[in-house]
């Protein structure tokens, strides 16, 4: 995975590409650096036609966008609120117009701009919390209703059992380097013991099912209307079909909702029994994950914290 956060765009590189999407020349008037993005790049430009804004990412040449292009398009064409996808592409798709320009050396995806702040960075009030959690819950429940017969991604077939795909996912991160060396050996200890334990704590599988797979404060838009925040959209989804708990579970991971989201969503779709400890699982590789990446203190301890719950459960079989 390329961390590639601090990338920077000249009004004269995204010119190129805002004329490439729009089919007209267009004189870009500025560029602004937007906070959340823990992968890539992303920027917000204004230019001189309709609709004068967009959000594009930015990320290595060749990494390519494709698959996050497919993915928005997917949950927009199943009515999920969402940004259109104006245009994605590398440094190669975009013709330069003057020779005088410097090339765009990057792999972008441009976006539609939605309206608001991230929930993170926004003030809400307790009535904007229930207010937001309110709306979140009911898009979410008819986002999960979309189920179909096998796990895995949006545009393969899958496989009917859900450990198919979770578990290979859950050991490439316990084998990344970074992991190894960050965490103590004992924390490994438990962690490899929690992932031998994994296959029998998710057998008791849902239905395959369409989620986001990535909701966090920093992938959730709100806007302030007259009578306070509402919920806008959400961005940088991981969409697939996947065990619906690992979205709920996601949730709680970063204490991103709470019990106003839980309270109208189960009203939908009640909690099965056991999940609490299913829900350490996804934990467990969350926080590996972000052991690989970032390394953060926090994260270790995390790590460690979640790891000796599932060990130690006694409703576990050994």
């Amino acid at each position: 995975m390329n961390l590639q956060t601090n990338l920077t765009l000249t009004p004269a590189q995204a010119e190129p590409v805002l004329a490439a999407w729009l089919g007209r020349s267009v004189r870009c008037l500025g560029v602004e650096r937007l906070r959340g993005g823990m992968i890539n790049s992303v920027l917000r430009l204004a230019f001189d036609r309709d609709p004068y804004t967009a959000v594009i990412k930015l990320n290595a040449a060749g990494e390519g966008f494709g698959e996050e292009a497919r993915q928005l398009r997917y949950l927009r064409a199943h009515s999920f609120p969402c940004p259109n996808v104006y245009l994605e592409g590398d440094a190669g798709a975009i013709s330069q117009a003057p020779i005088s320009e410097v090339p765009l050396p990057y792999a972008f995806l441009l976006l539609e701009t939605l309206p608001g702040v991230t929930l993170g960075d926004a003030l809400l009030d307790p009535r904007d919390r229930v207010r937001v959690e309110r709306e979140l819950a009911e898009v979410l429940a008819d986002l999960h209703v979309h189920t179909r017969d096998t796990f895995g991604p949006i545009d393969a077939a899958g496989s009917e059992r859900w450990v198919d795909v979770f578990l290979p996912r859950l050991h490439a991160v316990r084998q990344e380097p970074d992991v190894e060396r960050r965490l103590p050996a004992w924390v490994l200890k438990d962690v490899d013991h929690a992932i031998d334990l994994a296959p029998s704590l998710l057998a008791d599988q849902g239905e395959p099912t369409l989620i986001h797979g990535d909701i966090w404060s920093a992938n959730v838009m709100v806007v302030q209307a007259d009578d306070g925040w509402h919920l806008s959209g959400l961005v940088d989804p991981g969409a697939q079909y996947a065990d619906v708990e690992m979205e709920l579970a996601y949730l709680r991971v970063f204490q991103t909702v709470g019990s106003g989201f839980f309270d109208i969503y189960t009203a939908y779709t009640p909690l099965r029994p056991g999940h609490e400890l299913r829900w350490l699982v996804y934990w467990l590789r969350t926080y590996l994950v972000h052991v690989w990446l970032f390394g953060d203190q926090h994260y270790r301890d995390m790590t460690a914290l979640v790891a000796r719950e599932i060990v130690t459960d006694r409703r576990v079989e050994r």
